[in-house]
Parts: C-alpha cells; structure tokens; sequence
C-alpha cells in the first residue's frame, strides 16, 4: 500500500485542492467525532465504530502547537484510510508521530507519510519548494501556509527539493534520529549518537543564542565518508530548543562535497546514488 498515493485520492474524493487542509473539517466530513483530552503516553488516538462506520479522534492536549495537532489528526487518518480492516484502536505516542525512525513500526512510519502527503500535498507543494531555497526562513514560510509544524514541513521540503539537505534531531545532546534529501550524500556520524563540540547545536545546548542564519562549520562533526577531511566545511542552521526539549539542526552540502562516484552504494538509512552537485545562493553568514 502507498501512502502517498492513499492520502492523494482521499484528498480527491473529499475535493480538497488548495492549502490549508483543515484535518478537523475532513473528520467533520467523515462523522469521526473529534476531542481534545488528557492523554497519558500517547500524543493521538483513533477509536472506530465498525456498524456505523464512525469513529473518534483524539488529540492530547498538552500539545500547544497547531502544526503538531494537524499532523497527529493527519496521522490517525491514515490509520482510518489505511489500517481500519485489520484493528478498531490506535495509540500512537509522541516518539512515533512526526518521527522517520527507521525503528518505529511500520504502521506508524507509513500513517507519517500519509499525514505528509494529506497536509501537503506533492502537486500543490512542489512548485512552491521549486521557487525556494533551503533554509529555516523558507521552511517556516511554508510551515505557516500549510499550517503544519517545523518538523513536518522540513521533512517535506527535504524530500522534495533538489538540494542536498539533510534534518537531524537531537533531545539532551543525542541525536534521536535524521532524514536527508537524495541529493545529501555522506553519512551521518551516528556512532556515538551525540552531538559534536564545535557545532551550533552544541552551543544551544551551552546556553548559546543560535544563529539565524547558516554558518560553516567542520563537516567532520556532523559526517563522514568520501571527502570528507578535517579542513572540509558545510553549512549548518540550528533552531533554539522546542517544546519537546529538542533542537533542529539543518546541514545544506552547498558546495557538493567531493569524492563520490556514480556506481558507489552504501549501507545507511537511505541509499541513493551521488549526481553532480547544483550550486544555489543561500542564506548563510557573510
């Protein structure tokens, strides 16, 4: 099953096409009932009534954001579009929603593509990435349009963009988990799983006021692989922590670093084959 294709013709059937698309109004359409209550351990829950073919969406409400509210709703309807013929409750915690762990269930991995696709949709978002370049300015711009969290939309731009980008999320100095675009290239140093000294996420950590912009910074503290060298730099965009205690760290390989070849395949979480590198202008330190 396709999750990107399952949320594309739920979004025709309801005869949505433009942003925002308002998860609460789809539950509205769909007679799911929708609550927002207390949750213990769990971010979202879906509840469905099989001889009415209703259902109840809750969403806790220790959560403030409103992006991360859609993206849950979006989430457990893709359990409702996807999974109602194999179980009639769903409990999704906050680890799993939002997340692209490779060691997340499956179920949950696949609803997170789904609620992707659902919030912003490739044919409407894609020409919006085409116009932009990478950045937390650009991510927090579409953010606001599709009304979708940080997170969420960076993920997005990420994958659909042409630029060689690649998300880390780190909570107390470990690096909870990454997603990189086809074009990033090097691996992520995930050995220690703990942020680098000498990086901007480092100094937010420290206390330090972070940049609003990119900075260069060793690219050894972030990656490895294929020229990669202690002089090689790349750029770095970091956020203040958020809500859940984390930072958002954002590499762009503007520069295309060298020393990939074409036939060359690796084993890491997403495998892709190097193309040459595109040079773009991008917001970074003068």
């Amino acid at each position: 099953m396709n999750p990107q294709a399952e949320a594309s013709s739920f979004l025709e059937e309801l005869g949505i096409e433009e942003l925002p698309i308002v998860p609460v109004e789809i539950c509205r359409k769909l007679g799911i009932h929708y609550s927002e209550d207390h949750l213990s351990g769990f971010d979202g829950v879906l509840i469905l009534y099989p001889p009415t073919g209703h259902g109840l969406i809750c969403v806790n409400n220790r959560i403030t954001e409103q992006g991360r509210k859609n993206f849950t709703i979006a989430h457990e309807l893709g359990h409702y579009c996807m999974d109602s013929l194999e179980k009639t409750e769903f409990y999704c915690s906050s680890e799993v929603i939002e997340s692209f762990q490779s060691a997340i269930n499956p179920i949950e991995l696949r609803a997170n593509e789904f609620a992707a696709e659902l919030l912003m949709p490739r044919n409407i978002y894609q020409p919006l990435v085409n116009k932009r370049d990478p950045g937390w300015d650009t991510i927090k711009e579409l953010a606001v349009l599709s009304q979708t969290s940080l997170t969420a939309t960076a993920i997005r731009f990420i994958d659909l963009s042409d630029y060689a980008c690649c998300l880390i999320v780190s909570r107390a100095r470990k690096i909870l988990w990454f997603h990189k675009s086809e074009d990033f290239r090097p691996y992520v140093q995930m050995d220690s799983r703990l942020v680098s000294r000498d990086t901007l996420a480092f100094n937010i950590y420290q206390g330090c006021v972070p940049a609003d912009n990119f900075e260069e910074v060793k690219a050894c503290k972030w990656i490895s692989g294929k020229g990669v060298q202690p002089h090689t730099e790349i750029l770095e965009w970091s956020l203040p922590l958020n809500s859940y205690g984390q930072v958002l760290t954002l590499l762009y390989d503007e520069e295309g670093i060298a020393g990939w070849d074409e036939e060359d395949d690796y084993d890491e979480v997403a495998e892709v084959e190097w193309e040459p590198p595109t040079f773009h202008k991008s917001k970074r330190k003068a």
